[in-house]
């Protein structure tokens, strides 16, 4: 069923783990999997590109980059703005500011049971 479609494109290159990475460098990676991935899925699956919800976790579940596309209706874990970054929107900071995404604060929403939380406990950051 298409109401709750997730799927996950996986960047080869093993350099690039999170979206702290990413620079203006990569601005023809990130259009291609956007476009490709838009149109993929368009043929695959009818569902048109304006339908989807194109986005990269901060932090993410495992650093290795990769880019998430879930139907725009479905509500996945994870998809909220406080975590997911949508595509398009890191697209145009990188026009903006070519190291945007080194220099930015990103608030990232921690469970209370992440081991994360625990070590900016530790390190009295919290």
């Amino acid at each position: 069923q298409l109401d709750d479609l997730y799927l996950i494109a996986l960047v080869q290159r093993r350099d690039l783990r999170s979206l702290r990475d990413l620079t203006a460098e990569h601005l023809p990676l990130l259009r291609t999997i956007l476009t490709e991935g838009q149109e993929a899925i368009s043929k695959r699956f009818g569902i048109p590109g304006c339908q989807l919800r194109v986005y990269l976790h901060y932090q993410p579940s495992y650093y290795h980059l990769h880019v998430h596309f879930t139907a725009l209706g479905y509500e996945a874990a994870g998809s909220a703005v406080e975590r997911a970054h949508l595509l398009p929107d890191v697209i145009d900071n990188l026009l903006l500011e070519p190291s945007y995404y080194q220099q930015r604060a990103l608030t990232c929403p921690l469970r209370a049971d992440e081991p994360l939380l625990k070590k900016f406990q530790e390190a009295g950051r919290l």
